[in-house]
């Protein structure tokens, strides 16, 4: 969290408290004790107001309430309850009230005076002239914010400016030409009752092993992703959405079917440019989906302009946020309606981020994940990992994890650049001598013909392929039309097609003697398939087992009984 000059705050509590006269003005020691530690949440006043560090206390500075002798001064008591008025609304964020007050108050005040220079009277007017001074300070950073001031925060240096005269430490002087993100105004800031749940969870909780291991992955994956958000403009933060989103796991998918690092589900991720059918998930993808999560939370704040909104959409969906806005009747991410999931969802990510942050100061030792660095090669049609790992001269273990978006373990066909990832300082080697093996050796491709009985899906699903992959291999237009004895083309990777293979001969397939043909019968109306098995010669069990059929399977009029039998002659 970088410094800011912010402006002295005194905290609630502390102004609450009764304070002793000392010579010279009035001092509370409770503040002094509790000064040296506490730090401003700029977006929640009502937790905690930001208090200047012991030593920068002047005696005098901060009285809480007038003592008894002011009680003969009906004057000085009614700006007390003007003070406190004001300071009531400003907690509760409500600036507009706490400024008419300020100004009413500034009014009253100027028109008094004191009987001696050294009085209580004169005492207490010294010190809420200083109290004021330093509420309209605050209301000036509080417009500030709201209003995200990004050239040089004029608002505060010409509050500041008004305020000359008054002596204050030098971590109080305005920083002016500096910039604070978005999401430091939005999010970092934030400390309440659901933040520090989470920071609990994490720190001192059951959440603690979990969190090593996510930040252990992070440290791999950082620097790739952090240089996306930079380049894009958007805060490197944003690491950490993903980071509790998924904890970096290519693999993760949620009970709703989100899947990946940024947990995209199939048809926002294909909506952002991202692959996702049977032979590619470009979700699980590091790369493709960091830069398609970009996109979507640039639209995301954008549209929303606040951060807290932007994330609650990406976790529930922007028209879900966008009704409880509607019927909240205000944009107030902290106070609106929302499931269970989204309502921790921005407590949890300001924990992660602040812990992740500086990870050591809260006792974690990370033993990071080797970072993740390859080369990339453009790959034509299909080609199977285990072939691009040989070239590579590496393990194809390494090839694997490098490229979880592949699916069945080789590239999609028809497409002449998809891009692979291979170990740094293997690609050149790789490409060589991949240009060196024809098309048709990169891919095992297993026939089949079709047998009675037999539709794409069934085919698809027992060669652990996909129908429209199929169908468009073998130029099909119509999924439905097939035919006993159509010979098919099974795309599929060498492992996967010696798989298929086994599980044929284990499913008992028939495979005819030599010299057997293949005669066939057309069924008419009232056969049977014992019938049939007669008039062919040949057994009940041959016919079943030939056909690919269960007992008690249908036959139609027109439907062809295959059969093997003897050739002669």
């Amino acid at each position: 969290m970088r410094k800011y000059s912010l402006i002295v705050v005194v905290i609630l509590s502390a102004l609450a408290s009764g304070c002793s006269y000392i010579a010279g003005g009035y001092t509370d020691s409770t503040v002094v004790k509790e000064a040296e530690i506490v730090e401003l949440s700029t977006s929640d006043l009502d937790s905690t107001i930001m208090i200047i560090e012991a030593e920068e206390l002047e005696t005098g500075f901060l009285p809480s309430r007038p003592i008894d002798a002011l009680a003969e001064r009906p004057d000085l008591e009614q700006l007390e309850d003007l003070y406190r008025n004001s300071l009531v609304f400003l907690s509760n964020r409500q600036l507009d009230p706490a400024e008419e007050i300020l100004h009413l108050l500034g009014k009253e005040a100027s028109g008094l005076e004191y009987s001696e220079p050294d009085s209580i009277d004169s005492i207490y007017l010294a010190s809420l002239s200083r109290r004021v001074a330093l509420l309209s300070g605050i209301l000036a950073e509080e417009h500030g914010l709201i209003s995200a001031i990004s050239e040089d925060d004029s608002l505060l240096a010409t509050a500041y400016k008004n305020l000359s005269g008054f002596s204050f430490p030098d971590s109080l002087i305005p920083i002016t030409g500096t910039q604070r993100s978005a999401i430091e105004t939005d999010l970092l800031y934030v400390d309440n009752e659901r933040v520090q749940k989470w920071i609990d969870h994490f720190n001192n909780g059951s959440g603690r092993l979990t969190l090593e291991k996510w930040l252990e992955r992070k440290v791999a994956v950082d620097s790739l992703i952090t240089s996306h958000l930079q380049d894009s403009g958007l805060p490197e933060e944003l690491i950490y959405h993903a980071l509790i989103e998924s904890g970096f796991n290519t693999s993760a998918k949620s009970r709703v079917g989100a899947v990946g690092p940024w947990q995209f589900m199939p048809a926002t991720g294909k909506h952002f440019g991202l692959r996702v059918d049977w032979w590619v998930d470009e979700r699980r993808d590091f790369e493709m989906s960091t830069v398609a999560a970009i996109t979507y939370l640039t639209q995301l704040y954008n549209y929303f302009d606040d951060w807290a909104l932007a994330l609650a959409a990406y976790n529930a969906g922007e028209h879900r946020i966008d009704r409880s806005i509607k019927l909240a009747g205000h944009d107030d991410f902290w106070n609106l309606h929302l499931p269970w999931e989204t309502r921790n969802h921005i407590p949890k990510f300001i924990a992660v981020a602040r812990l992740g942050e500086d990870p050591a100061a809260y006792g974690f030792e990370i033993t990071p994940d080797s970072a993740l660095d390859y080369d990339v090669i453009q790959v034509t049609d299909a080609t199977s990992l285990d072939l691009i790992a040989e070239c590579a001269s590496v393990e194809e273990s390494e090839v694997v994890a490098l490229n979880p978006a592949l699916l069945r373990q080789a590239t999609p066909p028809g497409r002449t650049d998809y891009p692979v990832k291979v170990p740094a300082g293997t690609g050149i080697r790789c490409m060589r001598k991949l240009r060196n093996i024809p098309f048709d050796k990169r891919l095992t491709w297993r026939k089949h013909n079709v047998k009675r009985g037999e539709s794409l899906g069934i085919i698809a699903q027992r060669n652990g392929t996909s129908v429209s992959a199929i169908m468009k291999l073998n130029n099909i237009k119509n999924k439905s039309i097939i035919h006993p004895g159509d010979k098919l083309l099974i795309p599929m990777p060498a492992q996967l097609a010696a798989v298929a293979e086994k599980r044929a001969k284990e499913r008992g397939h028939y495979v005819p003697p030599a010299n057997f043909k293949r005669v066939y019968y057309t069924v008419k109306s009232g056969d049977t398939l014992s019938g049939i098995a007669r008039k062919l010669h040949v057994t009940l069990n041959h016919l079943r087992k030939v056909n690919n059929m269960r007992k008690g399977a249908l036959i139609r009029p027109g439907d062809r009984i295959y059969a093997y039998r003897p050739q002669t002659g």
